[in-house]
């Protein structure tokens, strides 16, 4: 029997419900073979030639956002690079288009973009610690030794072969991924699947964006279908929104029966799956899409996707687990099984926190080790169960 309080006062808490997974282990290893990187000679002036020449891809759909360091942070890299002390190493990804996508160095390198291009913006040194006599200059403002220094500083770049399988590119993307501002998976997914696929996964989730009252972004029908169903509470920031669409489009195209773990490592295969729809089913992807956050919202209004025990507890937070199997199981129904249930939401509300209540398996299935195959299999048969008991009720 699992218990849960009633009507505890709840300390603030997070608005997504913390995954906690063991460690899983790589079904299908790749082979040390397809792990090919180069290194070649490379100093900073290098760099800043390819950004000139728009040969590094740097834009807001890549990654995070570039630019996230502040003044000081930015500025105590360029002194750094003055000092001639050592940064750490750049990593590369080549594209089938020959363009350099940023697996590691974002904000150093939108840093040095910013600073001697001045793009998008130039800025001015502050809050230096031993270089003081230059706060205040820009690029420009440098003596002529300062600025070739920093044009001839050498740096390590380690490039990845065009021909590197998506999942060894995520491995390394992940095993690097150290220090700083540290990537969240979902960035690592985001930037090895430019074009279709990360455009899709973004308009999932595209939202109406404001600034100073003027409309900046208009969002989508699907975006705010998804805005609505989760009361506005995933962030979009660090694409945490995103991470959500990309657990709907991998197991909306690969059938949970065929999950094998790690989890990040089948979400990416979710990604690339993309590239292999038609216009026709990426528009019915996205309607049924939009059909699920509709349902969801329809059955559960602002308590779409949370575990529920009891009618009159608190509200817990949105739980991925419980997006992920309710998400595809809606997106699966016809239109008219989709009205049907919400119709009968009562009863399907009632069988949910039932489930929660009596089916200890079931509870563990969307708190720990959510990424077990025999977990992700558990939520979709008893989720996938209630549905049908509910849509066959007479």
């Amino acid at each position: 029997m699992v218990e849960s309080p009633i009507n505890i006062n709840l300390p603030r808490q997070e608005e997504v419900e913390q995954e906690y997974n063991e460690d899983v282990v790589i079904m299908a290893p790749f082979d040390p073979n397809d792990v090919v990187i180069n290194t070649p000679p490379m100093n900073m002036g290098d760099i800043i030639d390819r950004l000139e020449h728009n040969e590094i891809k740097i834009d807001t759909e890549f990654q995070r956002l570039p630019n996230l360091w502040n003044l000081t942070k930015k500025s105590r890299f360029i002194e750094s690079i003055l000092l001639k002390l050592p940064v750490p190493a750049f990593y590369f990804d080549v594209g089938d288009d020959n363009l350099w996508r940023i697996i590691d160095g974002l904000q150093r390198i939108s840093t040095i973009k910013s600073f001697v291009l001045g793009k998008p913006e130039p800025f001015e040194l502050q809050d230096l610690e031993f270089l003081k006599e230059y706060n205040g200059d820009s690029f420009n403002d440098l003596p002529r030794p300062l600025q070739r220094r920093i044009k001839t500083f050498p740096i390590t770049a380690n490039v990845l072969g065009k021909r590197v399988p998506d999942v060894v590119k995520y491995n390394i993307f992940s095993r690097i991924n150290q220090g700083g501002l540290i990537l969240e998976p979902q960035e690592m997914r985001h930037a090895l699947h430019q074009g279709i696929p990360s455009d899709l996964v973004a308009n999932l989730v595209r939202d109406d964006l404001y600034d100073n009252g003027e409309l900046t972004q208009a969002g989508t029908i699907e975006g705010k279908a998804f805005v609505q169903a989760t009361d506005g509470k995933i962030k979009s920031k660090r694409m945490q929104d995103r991470d959500f669409a990309n657990r709907f489009i991998a197991f909306y195209l690969i059938p949970h029966t065929e999950y094998a773990p790690d989890m990040d490592s089948f979400l990416s295969k979710g990604m690339a799956k993309i590239n292999e729809l038609s216009e026709l089913e990426i528009q019915q992807l996205k309607k049924d899409f939009k059909k699920a956050m509709n349902t969801a919202y329809s059955i559960f209004g602002n308590d779409a996707f949370r575990k529920r025990y009891y009618e009159d507890e608190n509200r817990k937070p949105v739980n991925k687990a419980l997006f992920e199997v309710l998400s595809v199981s809606f997106a699966k129904l016809s239109i008219e099984e989709s009205a049907l249930l919400s119709r009968r939401k009562e009863t399907f509300k009632t069988a949910f926190m039932q489930l929660h209540r009596s089916d200890n398996e079931f509870v563990e299935s969307i708190s720990t080790g959510t990424a077990r195959p025999e977990r992700v299999a558990k939520r979709f048969e008893v989720i996938n169960d209630i549905i049908q008991e509910t849509l066959n009720q007479t």
